[in-house]
Parts: C-alpha cells; sequence; structure tokens
C-alpha cells in the first residue's frame, strides 16, 4: 500500500502543467519553484478530498500546507484522523 506521501508525490508528477523534469521529492519546493499554482492548489484540493475522504476547511488554505508534498501529506494524514 502507498503512502500518504508517494500518493501526493504521484499525482504532483503527473501534473501537465508542470515544468521541467526534475524529480519530485517529499521536500520540493512546489509553490516557490512554480510546480503548483493557484488552479493547481485547487485541482490538488479537489484530489484530496476525493482519495482521502476528507473535507479541507477554508482555514487550512495558507501557503504553509502547500509548501511541499511533506506538508500537504501531513495535512491530508492530520485531516484523515480528524473525519
Amino acid at each position: 500500500m502507498k503512502s500518504t506521501h508517494d500518493i501526493v508525490i504521484d499525482w504532483i508528477a503527473k501534473l501537465t502543467t508542470r515544468r521541467g523534469t526534475e524529480a519530485i521529492h517529499a521536500h520540493t519546493e512546489l509553490i516557490g519553484d512554480g510546480i503548483l499554482d493557484s488552479l493547481g492548489v485547487l485541482n490538488l484540493v479537489g484530489f484530496l478530498e476525493e482519495r482521502f475522504n476528507i473535507l479541507l476547511p477554508v482555514e487550512e488554505f495558507v501557503p504553509e500546507n502547500f509548501r511541499t508534498p511533506s506538508a500537504i501529506a501531513a495535512l491530508a494524514n492530520r485531516l484523515s484522523v480528524a473525519a
């Protein structure tokens, strides 16, 4: 079974809007490096909500939660436990 980190990294790696060919790692800067833009974050939120059966509260829409795959996985895990 894939970890939350691996699921998030796989999803980001398949983005058609992603520039470059570098591998995505747990601590890759997604927003700072231009891998995720605002539309990408919204698509990611939809994916997370569907894949992990969670609802992302508005107060969780902060850059820190989407900065790296590790931060995104931690957010998904935290919300999964709270559900």
